[in-house]
């Protein structure tokens, strides 16, 4: 009996995963919706409190997002601009290095020499706007899930006295858990991720390196995405200062250096501080929570992966059943400080009602079986 829960739980994972992924055009945006909702859990308080009524609150957060969004584009824009003058200077040493590279690899230098990027993503334009609609249309659904959830708040705990009854208490404790605890860990991230890009920004503009606004920006949104992120955001800067201020490496090297320290001083010394054991996920279940989820959403996965870990775990501490399954996916210290409490044994209990009714059944056709005979 074990072995065949086991299995059928195993499938089921299987089978979770497998729709996510095929469904995720649908399910990304209302994830995403929904976490942009415990984002701005502070303002929508705020506008609860000087008594706005849900339409007015749906304004006002659309409004904070569209003045984000255009400010975004704009930013974005003009990157792309300066982007371009900085190809245009140092294409000819990237095609230096590469015939250089070409010749070492005994590759003809004549392929390097005619590769055109511009050509490329010419012949490529179809696809690229077939992308930005597509990101288009995943935005739009978005904001429409969006609105929809803060218009069905008001209705969330009549519904849930309807539905659930006299355990209405603990699922709206869960609900309310889940809620504040993403809440607080996406604002801090949000405001040590800010931190870590200005100062990014900040070194990369002393240093003179080109596009440090871009880069700052870069090292901003990867530093949401555990672990990897960090690593990923220092490549990009290095990779510009090498080829800005070639053939000299002191420069290029003091970068690395910087921003490695940054990295390092803010991830390992100031988060922890700040942030302390608020989740109380063990890094080896954020690094694989990291690893699954951006396996099935890619990129947005990987930067939801801690937040979904945290809700699992949360939703596992207030069910008796999935206890155990929770401390498994919690930190060391945050496993010290439980008191030891006897998990109950449901999967035994399960076994032994089986049985028992197996047995129950059995008797019933061996008594029918003689009345038969009889």
């Amino acid at each position: 009996m074990k072995i065949l829960l086991g299995l059928v739980s195993f499938l089921s994972a299987v089978v979770l995963c497998t729709v996510l992924h095929i469904a995720s055009n649908m399910f990304i945006p209302l994830v995403i919706a929904w976490f942009i909702l415990q984002v701005l859990r502070p303002v929508t308080k705020i506008a609860s409190a000087l008594k706005f009524k849900t339409w007015s609150n749906v304004v006002l957060v659309f409004a904070i997002l569209t003045g984000a969004g255009l400010a975004a584009f704009k930013f974005v824009a003009a990157q792309v601009v300066e982007f371009g003058h900085v190809y245009t200077e140092y294409s000819e040493k990237l095609i230096e290095w590469a015939v250089n590279l070409m010749q070492t690899l005994s590759v003809p230098p004549e392929a390097v020499k005619n590769f055109d990027w511009f050509a490329i993503l010419r012949d490529n334009a179809s696809n690229i706007s077939s992308l930005i609609i597509a990101l288009s249309s995943k935005f739009v659904m978005t904001f429409v899930f969006l609105m929809f959830m803060m218009v069905e708040s008001q209705y969330l705990d009549d519904k849930i006295n309807k539905a659930f009854g006299k355990n209405s208490e603990r699922v709206r404790k869960i609900i309310s858990a889940i809620s504040e605890q993403v809440s607080q860990y996406l604002g801090t991230l949000a405001l040590i991720s800010f931190v870590t890009g200005v100062c990014a920004w900040l070194v990369l503009t002393i240093l003179g390196v080109r596009l440090a606004a871009g880069w700052g920006v870069l090292t901003f949104l990867l530093n949401f995405i555990p672990t990897v992120g960090s690593i990923i955001a220092t490549i990009p800067p290095v990779v510009m200062a090498v080829i800005q201020f070639s053939p000299g490496l002191f420069r290029p090297f003091l970068v690395l250096v910087l921003l490695t320290a940054i990295q390092l001083a803010i991830g390992n010394v100031i988060t922890p501080k700040v942030m302390g054991d608020k989740l109380g996920v063990s890094p080896v279940m954020i690094l694989l929570s990291l690893l699954l989820w951006g396996m099935i959403w890619g990129i947005p996965g990987a930067l939801l992966s801690t937040p979904i870990m945290s809700i699992i775990k949360i939703v596992c501490e207030n069910i008796p059943v999935l206890h155990s399954i929770a401390i498994l996916i919690g930190s060391g210290e945050s496993v010290r400080k439980l008191p030891d409490v006897k998990t109950p044994e449901v999967v035994e209990d399960v076994v032994e009602t089986v049985k028992k009714k197996l047995a129950e059944t059995a008797k019933r056709v061996r008594k029918s079986n003689k009345t038969t005979k009889n």
